[in-house]
């Protein structure tokens, strides 16, 4: 895993709806706005290779989509919005527990 790799996947998105896709081998990542899918998918593969190495899985497929970061406001002054991107990744094969507590 080369130090691009490494800093392509910020952190996984876990809430409702991606614990159920979860449950479909479907997993959702917040990575660089700059990654493309070939990056991202090389990424998740070298991170499922370093957790689980004797897991037969493998990344059939890639979606992303761009994140609007919201505005927030206070008395003072308002904040700029953070945009990002997310990554829909499908796995087929083990199933993985990424999202276990």
């Amino acid at each position: 895993m080369d130090s691009r790799q490494a800093n392509v996947i910020i952190r996984p998105i876990i809430n409702e709806k991606t614990t159920a896709l979860a449950e479909l081998q479907q997993y959702t990542f917040e990575v660089l706005k700059d990654a493309n899918k070939i990056e991202i998918a090389a990424a998740i593969e070298a991170l499922i290779a370093l957790m689980y190495p004797k897991a037969k899985s493998k990344v059939v497929r890639v979606n992303t989509a761009p994140i609007r970061g919201r505005l927030r406001r206070s008395k003072r002054h308002g904040r700029a919005p953070k945009d990002g991107k997310k990554a829909i990744v499908f796995i087929e094969g083990d199933a993985l527990e990424l999202f276990s507590a």
